[in-house]
């Protein structure tokens, strides 16, 4: 009998700046508070859903958006963008 493994979606709104951290591991273009929410954001979302794979972002392009997914981690309003999240359920 083959085991197959479930696959979940979550779409969140991350701020666009933290793209190139997320996508490239490239966090040159972050300051140390920025890298420092980042880190703790990811380290709290694997926490919850376990190791993740994170999806380009979608075709709608950025918006600017005050209530996103990493506003309780000190980011301010700024412009976001849909990236979704895959994860084993």
């Amino acid at each position: 009998m083959s085991m197959t493994k479930k696959i979940d979606t979550l779409t969140v709104a991350l701020p666009e700046h933290w793209l190139p951290a997320i996508v490239n591991c490239d966090p040159t273009g972050l300051d140390h508070a920025e890298y420092d929410a980042l880190c703790r954001w990811e380290d709290d979302t694997v926490r919850e859903f376990g190791p993740i794979a994170i999806g380009l972002p979608d075709d709608h392009g950025s918006y600017f958006a005050r209530y996103h997914d990493a506003a309780e981690y000190g980011v301010l309003a700024c412009m976001c963008v849909d990236v979704t999240l895959a994860f084993e359920a």
